[in-house]
C-alpha cells in the first residue's frame, strides 16, 4: 500500500498578477507551463515528480497542482523563486506581471523583523538556505521557505534592517511564541497576512486595511447600512413588507435599499464602480538611493489593534512583485 492521497489544496501553489485581471493568454499558459516548470525542475536536478495541472483563475493568477497525490507542494518551495522567473519570461506579461509564487494558505507564514540587512545575503535565493539554517540552530524548526518582505534591492539598500516572511507549518507554531534569535539578537516574530495597497475589509467594508487588522468591533453588512449579519439581513426582518428577505440582494424591498459605507450612495459597499474605491498604485522600483531621512527599518507596516491570535500578532505585508 502505498503513501496516502494528498488533497489538492496541500498540493497547489500559486502567484497572483500584480494587477488582477483575466488573462489573454490562458489557454497558452495552461497548456505550456507544466512542461517549462518541469525543464526548470529537471535543469535545477530536482528528484521530485515533474508532472503538473494549470487551472488558471478569472484574475490571471495561476496555479500549479501536483499531480502526484502523495507529494507535498511545500516540497517545491526552493524553486518557487526560479519557476516564477520562467513564468514571467514564458509569456508576454507587460507591466501585470506574476508575484512570486507561494504555497496555499495551508501553512502559516511569519514575519521576522528587525533583521539587520549588512549581514544578509541579498540575493533571495542565498537568504532562504541563511535563514533556514539559523532557524533551524535556534528552534529545531524546519521552514518552507523565506523571502524579503520588499523585493526591491534597491529600496532595501536604503534601510538599516528589513523584515523577513518565513513560511512553515502549523504544527511549529508553539516553538515561536517568544521570538527567534538570529545574528545573535533576538527579533520579534508576527503572523503576517497578505494584503494589497487597497485591501478592503470584510468587517466594517472600508477601504484602507484588512480584516484582521479592523478596529471596529461589530459587523457591517455590505448591502445595507445596518450592523447586523448575513444571516440576519436574510431573515425575520420585521420592516420588511415581504415578511422576510429570501436572499441578500439589494433593493429586496423599500425598507432595505442598499447604502454604501464608503460614499454614502444608493449601492453596495462591494460595486465595483463605487466613485470612493482607490486607484492601485503600480509600485516602481527607486533609480537613486532614499535620502537620509527616509525610514532606515524596512518592515511590515500595521494597520490597526493587535488581534488577540496566539501565539503571535498579525502583520500584514505587501509583496511587491519583481521586474520582468
Amino acid at each position: 500500500m502505498g503513501p496516502p492521497s494528498l488533497p489538492s489544496a496541500q498540493r497547489r501553489f500559486f502567484a497572483p498578477c500584480q494587477t488582477p485581471s483575466p488573462n489573454p493568454d490562458a489557454l497558452a499558459i495552461v497548456a505550456t507551463f507544466p512542461d517549462i516548470a518541469a525543464r526548470v525542475l529537471r535543469d535545477s536536478n530536482c528528484l521530485l515528480p515533474l508532472g503538473f495541472s494549470i487551472p488558471l483563475n478569472p484574475r490571471g493568477a495561476i496555479s500549479l497542482i501536483v499531480t502526484d497525490k502523495a507529494t507535498p507542494a511545500a516540497s517545491y518551495a526552493p524553486q518557487f523563486i526560479s519557476l516564477t522567473k520562467a513564468h514571467n519570461q514564458s509569456f508576454p506579461v507587460g507591466n501585470n506581471h506574476w508575484c512570486t509564487l507561494v504555497l496555499t494558505p495551508t501553512t502559516v507564514p511569519l514575519a521576522i523583523d528587525a533583521l539587520p540587512l549588512c549581514f544578509l545575503d541579498h540575493d533571495e535565493e542565498e537568504l532562504f538556505p541563511y535563514v533556514r539554517q539559523a532557524i533551524v540552530n535556534d528552534k529545531a524548526t524546519p521552514i518552507l521557505s523565506a523571502r524579503y518582505i520588499n523585493c526591491s534591492r534597491d529600496s532595501r539598500d536604503s534601510k538599516q534592517a528589513t523584515s523577513v516572511v518565513v513560511i512553515l507549518d502549523p504544527q511549529h507554531i508553539p516553538n515561536w511564541s517568544m521570538g527567534v534569535v538570529i545574528l545573535s539578537q533576538k527579533c520579534k516574530v508576527e503572523l503576517a497576512f497578505s494584503a494589497s495597497r487597497t485591501p478592503q475589509c470584510r468587517n466594517c467594508w472600508r477601504y484602507g486595511h484588512a480584516h484582521p487588522r479592523c478596529p471596529v468591533t461589530y459587523l457591517t453588512y455590505p448591502i445595507c447600512p445596518l450592523h447586523h449579519t448575513r444571516a440576519a439581513h436574510r431573515y425575520q426582518n420585521p420592516t420588511c413588507p415581504r415578511g422576510r428577505h429570501n436572499k441578500p440582494v439589494p433593493s429586496c424591498c423599500p425598507t432595505s435599499p442598499p447604502h454604501c459605507c464608503n460614499c454614502s450612495r444608493d449601492h453596495t459597499a462591494t460595486f465595483k464602480e463605487c466613485p470612493a474605491q482607490p486607484v492601485p498604485v503600480i509600485p516602481t522600483v527607486p533609480t537613486s538611493p532614499a535620502p537620509a531621512s527616509q525610514d532606515p527599518m524596512d518592515l511590515a507596516v500595521d494597520g490597526g489593534p493587535t488581534p488577540t491570535t496566539p501565539p503571535v500578532r498579525a502583520r500584514s505585508h505587501y509583496r511587491a512583485p519583481r521586474k520582468p
